[in-house]
């Protein structure tokens, strides 16, 4: 099982996409573009992993369509995913 944070990332130019996985076991995905400085917050709404990943990239089109002005833009056929797994925190005092 995958810890409470864990992160993927995929740069897909002109966009960051990110999925985090929220304390209540739901994806959380974000759109970055980065030309403009823009984020896009999804809801919550996916349990599994790939779901999620396929979701962001579905959602990157539409954004990219409607949002972004590229009315042709379509997803890059091969998409590097880069994890983050957060290290637990064991605070003293």
């Amino acid at each position: 099982m995958l810890p409470r944070g864990y992160t993927c990332l995929a740069d897909v130019e002109p966009l960051l996409i990110e999925i985090q996985l929220d304390a209540d076991g739901l994806w959380r995905m974000d759109l970055f573009d980065k030309r403009g400085g823009f984020q896009v917050i999804m809801p919550p709404g996916e349990f599994g992993l790939e779901a999620a990943k396929e979701k962001a990239l579905i959602s990157a089109r539409y954004y990219m369509r409607k949002y972004g002005s590229d009315p042709s833009w379509e997803r890059p056929h091969s998409i590097v995913w880069r994890d983050f797994a957060p290290r637990e925190v064991i605070w003293e005092t």
